[in-house]
């Protein structure tokens, strides 16, 4: 254990754990309901939200690593993550006072800068957490984000009662309160976490990063099952992300139901979720990661399925609550996997990397559901989530995890 895990307190990893209340909110209410919908209004289709955040992912999926590799050289996390959030609360808070593609350009933005927070947000959990209870604080951190989500949901019931829940004025409220909340609910974040000696970033660093970026890439042998957990990664993460971006496209679509219908189930998913995270959390430190991670990912293939061959009002809430607390087992058991096959020196590059694979899974998964959805309907889209979900855990199997 080092020094910095060492001096960590309990306020430290509630402030750590307030990023992920912080940025849920964006999640909620930007990525998973009302971007979505704002660009259906505007015009648009299925298939332009999914190309804006495949977009986005592939951006960042080429600049993540490399700052990753200077974060990792200047400790400089606190520094970085303050920038890529400002900058996503920033065009959050414009989005919706533009005609759809100026909507898309900044959409596409707010999502690049929110996924390339999430990377070094993510790196920090190895100064906060030692190998006994790593699962369990990355399970807290995933847990209070989703209280996060519970805060936009009645924040976004507060704006619908007042200028309508599908209103063009409601969203322009919306969006400005999530930028508002995402950067209010950070500064816990930057005011708590306390971070090893830092550098300066200067022209060294940058050309330092650089080598040890294509060190890595050359070094594939020697990071052997550090890249095929990170292609498992790029399969499952993918199906997630776009479970995600669809849900509330797909109950309209398929049930017919409205924001005002959708949001009490959303808060089931987002509960169920919270417990879901704390519970792996735990589970995970007990019997292993990467069998908790393959029973996460079956799981996921079975409560698809269901909903696949039995679309009914009452299938989607199962699929729903129990998805939303095998969401959280993702997220919660993935970071611990990742610290736990990675040599220390190399923490934020490697995130960098994991983000790298999210990002470019990204690139398919929104664009395929979203271009099977207009071709074949929301239900046949299902199919490549499954699909993904499954090719992941099989892939899994092929990593080592040191017990």
């Amino acid at each position: 254990m080092n020094k910095v895990t060492k001096k960590v307190t309990k306020k430290q990893i509630f402030g750590w754990s307030m990023y992920d209340f912080a940025n849920t909110i964006f999640s909620a209410l930007f990525v998973t309901v009302y971007f979505p919908l704002f660009v259906i209004l505007l015009g648009g289709n299925a298939f332009h939200v999914g190309l804006v955040f495949s977009i986005s992912l592939l951006l960042a999926a080429f600049i993540v690593p490399f700052l990753g590799a200077i974060v990792d050289i200047t400790k400089r996390k606190k520094v970085l993550l303050f920038i890529f959030t400002a900058l996503c609360c920033i065009f959050t808070l414009f989005t919706g006072f533009f005609g759809l593609v100026v909507a898309l350009i900044l959409g596409l933005l707010a999502n690049f800068f929110y996924h390339a927070s999430l990377d070094v947000y993510d790196a920090m959990l190895v100064d906060l957490s030692h190998k006994k209870n790593i699962g369990y604080i990355s399970g807290i951190g995933t847990a209070v984000g989703y209280g996060g989500t519970l805060l936009g949901i009645a924040v976004a019931y507060v704006v619908g009662y007042y200028y309508g829940f599908e209103s063009l004025i409601g969203m322009k409220i919306l969006f400005v309160l999530t930028a508002l909340l995402f950067f209010a609910f950070s500064l816990f974040t930057f005011a708590t976490i306390k971070e090893p000696p830092t550098t300066e970033i200067t022209k060294k660093h940058i050309k330092e990063a650089y080598k040890r970026v294509i060190s890595t890439i050359k070094g594939i042998k020697k990071y052997k099952f550090i890249w095929i957990f990170l292609f498992s990664s790029l399969l499952f993460m993918d199906a997630a992300n776009t479970a995600i971006i669809f849900l509330y496209l797909y109950a309209r679509d398929q049930l017919g139901l409205t924001i005002v219908q959708f949001l009490p189930i959303y808060v089931a998913m987002a509960t169920a979720a919270g417990l879901g995270s704390l519970a792996f959390g735990k589970l995970t430190d007990k019997i292993g990661h990467k069998l908790t991670l393959n029973i996460t990912l079956l799981s996921w293939v079975a409560i698809i399925l269901l909903l696949y061959f039995k679309t009914t009002y009452t299938t989607f809430i199962i699929t729903g609550v129990l998805g939303g607390a095998l969401l959280g087992a993702i997220w919660t058991v993935t970071r611990p996997i990742l610290v736990k096959i990675t040599p220390r020196s190399k923490i934020a590059e490697l995130f960098g990397y994991q983000g790298l694979t999210e990002k470019f899974s990204g690139v398919i998964g929104p664009a395929l559901f979203g271009g099977v959805a207009v071709a074949y309907g929301f239900n046949q889209a299902l199919l490549v989530v499954v699909g993904l979900f499954l090719l992941g855990a099989i892939v899994l199997w092929f990593v080592k995890v040191k017990k």
